[in-house]
């Protein structure tokens, strides 16, 4: 910092406040303390400035699998709702690797985070929910519920999967398969308790071999599901592992709709101009996004609500071109 003060010709006092984005600085010494930084290459010791601080002015956001769009729609969100705020987001990706997840939120502690929004991996283990607690950190999950111990914004998949079973019943369908989140996570028990549900309340029978995961859910395993004895005549499937069921449809000469009707469970951009256009049943996962954000700033700033809050977004089925009658359905209709 001296070294900016020296060729910017101002004090050291002036460049802190610059770099810290305090007001009261003229507008020529701000010029010329950012020329300065920018000739010098230099990089503030934001660990040191939050140990002065006692705060960092920064969220941390972390995510099991940045690769799941809806995922990186929330953290889109979230990050333009807190940076207006002048809060700055560090985003980890875990992996959903458990021992990782504890090593980076330890990480973000030491920098003085001000609270950290996002999903973990593990929603069901009253130990990890204990180390989360001694963070003693504003905590606001998404997508996890974690037994109500941390406020929480969630979708209501079990009513989504709900949806997307009904619809294919209507169609004819008896043998329907579904492709869940992890079994460690809220998302992933409330896709198949709400799977199960409907299937029950519309008479057919639960096939506990038509029940998949998507953390063992592969091309491998996708094609022994689809060519196999037996299979499915409809698949129920998370955004991403929809994209390795349209993989191994096309791989083996299958057909959408005529041999297997699909449904994503989340919307991308391009879903609906896909060939065929898929039926997906979707969220919005920016408001989510933005409401975590909402719900963290409150707890910083003390204005929150007491007691844990949880909140619950629904989500509506679109239908396009990716499901019809099961096979067996639609040639006696034919003839």
């Amino acid at each position: 910092m001296q070294d900016v003060a020296r060729l910017a010709k101002v004090s050291v006092g002036s460049v802190s406040r610059v770099l810290n984005g305090r007001e009261n600085v003229a507008p020529a010494i701000q010029e010329a303390v950012r020329a300065a930084v920018a000739e010098l290459n230099f990089v503030p010791n934001v660990v040191a400035r939050s140990m002065r601080k006692g705060s960092s002015s920064a969220i941390g956001c972390l995510i099991s699998d940045i690769t799941q769009h809806t995922a990186a729609q929330m953290v889109s969100a979230a990050e333009e709702r807190l940076r207006a705020r002048g809060f700055e987001i560090l985003i980890a990706n875990s992996h959903y690797d458990l021992e990782r997840e504890r090593a980076i939120l330890s990480s973000l502690k030491q920098r003085r985070i001000d609270g950290f929004i996002g999903a973990i991996s593990d929603d069901e283990t009253p130990s990890y929910f204990n180390f989360l607690h001694t963070l003693n950190m504003p905590v606001v999950l998404w997508e996890r519920d974690a037994q109500g111990e941390f406020n929480s914004v969630l979708t209501d998949h079990a009513d989504g999967c709900r949806q997307a079973v009904r619809y294919l019943a209507s169609l004819g369908h008896r043998s329907i398969a579904l492709v869940a989140g992890h079994e460690n996570t809220w998302v992933g028990r409330e896709m198949v308790r709400g799977y199960q549900a409907a299937c029950e309340a519309a008479g057919i029978a639960l096939d506990p071999a038509l029940v998949l995961r998507t953390s063992a859910f592969n091309k491998d395993v996708c094609r022994a599901l689809l060519t196999g004895p037996g299979r499915p005549t409809a698949i129920i499937a998370t955004l991403n592992d929809v994209a390795v069921v349209l993989e191994v449809v096309r791989e083996t000469g299958l057909s959408i709709p005529a041999d297997l009707s699909v449904i994503s469970i989340g919307e991308h951009e391009y879903s609906g101009i896909a060939s065929p256009a898929l039926t997906v049943v979707t969220q919005n996962p920016r408001d989510v996004g933005r409401e975590a954000a909402d719900m963290m700033l409150q707890l910083i700033e003390g204005s929150a609500p007491s007691g844990i809050r949880r909140s619950k977004h629904p989500m509506r089925m679109i239908v396009r071109e990716s499901c019809g009658a099961p096979p067996s359905l639609a040639r006696r209709k034919k003839r």
